[in-house]
């Protein structure tokens, strides 16, 4: 059983922190302290000081920080030496397609050890999950980002297997799968399907674009998976001056650059042409995963046959706010009824035979390549999202999906997604009369040279 100091922020209301206590206690947690500060008056020397002493009497193992009257319907997850972790509220997954849930601030948990270092540099109305792991960071203070569970709560592969299977097993027999139809009578191409398995060989590829500032959080999160990554390699999209001193930092890991600007997806697919890897881990530089998110992937990949595999997002903004945003946990039936938005790319894990037998990406797109393949994989694939929260996706200026030019709002980007929805409706209509659906890459580029820079030789 692990011990608990409870920190309420804020005047709350009697019934909720009596739910609060018991929230925790459910969970097998002794919850030996209760502290309640007041973020309304962080000025106060006096007040700050007196807060900054208690602090320093908490001898538990866990301390977990409510905002006063947050919504409690969330059930802590288990957490590890030295991990920070955020306490999400219940949400029910939707069928279709991704839905944000907007919550005025995060729960949060973490070991004691991390909290009394960083929120004595924090003024009170900033003891937030965000702020407190850029204190770290400033301290040089090693941690890892815990796994939290939308509905359930574990961060152990065989737990995650018995809770969250009833989930994805209803949702996959209860709802039409077109793959199943199409593998029998309409697929060009080589019906052999290398198994996902946890003891796949899986390398994680990050494109990169001038995102210097953010890459170092991005790396740290996976070279702490806790199933460790066979290879990591960054691609740089031609850049000034390629992230050299980063990446060496982590001597694992390797660069490799392009002369050219090209786009991401026709440097991932490079990558996956020139290695030999079984499966392809995804990740934006500018964003980071939890340490878990690799296990967990790779365990829905072998639990449900599943060739793509994503997690649920936590959307994080430049004033540090943190959406929770929930996704199908069956994106195969979700596709099957529209061509919505059911999984998000860099959250994803994909095997390299299901990307050679649709002929890789459509490398000839600068943006949107990842609606493309996901389109038109679920008719080749068995695609699951897993229940958890496993990956931080920075929503910033100047990306690719907010600039004026190329953001999702942009009118090059919307037209060219609804070429896509109609080409997958097409796709499906062709299915069910039995007709061949069209599943070559949109747009195809010719192969680019990618130049070594430092790091280990990749598996090729």
């Amino acid at each position: 059983m692990v011990s608990l100091t409870l920190i309420i922020l804020g005047n709350s209301n009697p019934d909720w922190e009596i739910e609060a206590r018991a929230t925790f206690q459910k969970q097998a947690c002794d919850l030996k302290q209760v502290m309640r500060f007041n973020p309304s008056n962080p000025h106060n020397t006096v007040y700050f000081t007196s807060c900054l002493q208690l602090l320093n009497t908490i001898n538990t193992e866990v301390t977990a920080i409510l905002p006063a009257n947050t919504q409690l319907n969330f059930l802590p997850p288990q957490l590890a030496n030295t991990a920070l972790t955020f306490l999400p509220p219940r949400m029910e997954f939707p069928l279709e397609t991704a839905r944000q849930y907007p919550v005025a601030t995060l729960a949060w948990m973490a070991s004691t050890f991390l909290v009394k270092a960083a929120l004595p540099q924090l003024e009170i109305n900033r003891w937030n999950l965000l702020a407190v792991a850029g204190e770290l960071e400033r301290q040089n203070i090693a941690f890892t980002w815990g796994n939290a569970m939308a509905n359930t709560a574990t961060l152990e592969v065989e737990h995650y297997k018995t809770k969250a299977s009833h989930l994805l097993k209803n949702s996959l027999i209860n709802n039409t799968n077109v793959t199943k139809n199409i593998d029998k009578h309409n697929i060009n191409f080589s019906q052999k399907n290398d198994t996902i398995t946890s003891k796949s060989r899986v390398l994680a590829v990050i494109p990169h674009y001038r995102c210097e500032q953010f890459l170092h959080r991005c790396l740290q999160s996976l070279v702490t998976q806790t199933r460790p990554l066979d290879g990591i390699v960054v691609i740089d999209d031609g850049s000034d001056v390629p992230p050299v001193d980063i990446v060496r930092d982590f001597p694992g890991v390797t660069l490799l650059a392009s002369a050219l600007n090209v786009g991401p997806y026709r440097l991932i697919q490079q990558v996956i042409s020139q290695t030999n890897y079984d499966a392809y881990l995804f990740q934006d530089a500018d964003d980071w995963s939890s340490s878990y998110r690799l296990e967990l992937l790779l365990a829905a990949a072998e639990s449900y046959g599943a060739e793509l595999v994503g997690t649920q997002e936590l959307r994080v903004f430049e004033d540090d706010r943190v959406l929770p945003v929930l996704y199908p946990l069956n994106v195969s039936a979700a596709l099957a009824a529209k061509p919505g938005h059911p999984l998000l790319h860099p959250t994803s894990l994909v095997s390299r035979n299901l990307v050679l037998r649709l002929g890789g990406f459509a490398t000839g797109l600068r943006f949107s390549g990842d609606t493309e393949f996901l389109l038109r994989a679920q008719f080749a694939a068995t695609i699951v999202n897993v229940p958890d929260f496993g990956y931080f996706r920075r929503h910033r200026a100047g990306s690719l999906t907010t600039d004026r030019a190329t953001g999702l709002d942009s009118p090059v980007r919307l037209e060219l997604i609804q070429q896509l929805k109609k080409r997958a409706i097409a796709n499906s209509a062709a299915v069910r009369s039995g007709k061949l659906p069209d599943l070559r890459p949109l747009k195809t580029a010719g192969s680019i040279e990618l130049h070594y820079i430092t790091g280990s030789a990749l598996e090729s």
